[in-house]
């Protein structure tokens, strides 16, 4: 099968929701895709995925293969009531953290995601906080490099009949072969 940035991020999304344990996250299964759904008050905590950016570099003139980066953005949102000197803004910082360690820690044990790629090239996190209304609001937004190959096999499939029979003859010794059926 052949790996996109889509599957990957399909992929990242499975980690993320509730019936991947053993690795939870506060979020549950407020885990939306795409990452531009409008979330309010009693949705949060939520995670938002959005694909960024894919990068392919060739990996020689020889053959149509590719090292592939697919940049996968995990905007992680969290809220606390506000409280007596500033005790909101830092519940609020506090489940922002927890909810970013979740995140990675869910994503990078992912096998079904970790045996498509190559590596996580990079893990970014830039935080976010707004103390406008009556709660505290925090948000993270989490870069994930995936890095996957793609080969002349993803861009030209070749399509063939499935083999079901071997003929093997012996040039030297006429009358001597052997037909293999593959089914056994």
């Amino acid at each position: 099968m052949t790996t996109t940035s889509d599957t990957i991020l399909d992929l990242v999304k499975a980690a993320l929701k509730p019936d991947a344990a053993p690795y939870p996250t506060d979020a549950e299964g407020r885990v939306y895709r795409p990452g531009d759904w409008v979330t309010w008050d009693q949705q949060y905590p939520a995670i938002k995925l959005r694909l960024m950016s894919e990068e392919k570099t060739s990996l020689g003139r020889a053959d149509i293969a590719f090292t592939v980066v697919s940049t996968v953005r995990v905007i992680a949102q969290v809220a606390a009531f506000a409280s007596p000197d500033d005790g909101g803004a830092g519940d609020a910082e506090e489940a922002l953290w927890r909810l970013q360690r979740q995140i990675e820690v869910a994503v990078i044990n992912s096998y079904p995601l970790t045996s498509k790629l190559q590596q996580f090239p990079f893990v970014r996190a830039v935080p976010g906080f707004s103390a406008e209304g009556e709660k505290h609001l925090a948000g993270i937004n989490i870069d994930i490099g995936c890095e996957f190959y793609q080969g002349p096999e993803d861009f030209a499939p070749i399509t063939a009949d499935d083999l079901t029979e071997v003929g093997v003859t012996f040039p030297g010794f006429p009358g001597l072969g052997a037909d293999i059926p593959t089914d056994q």
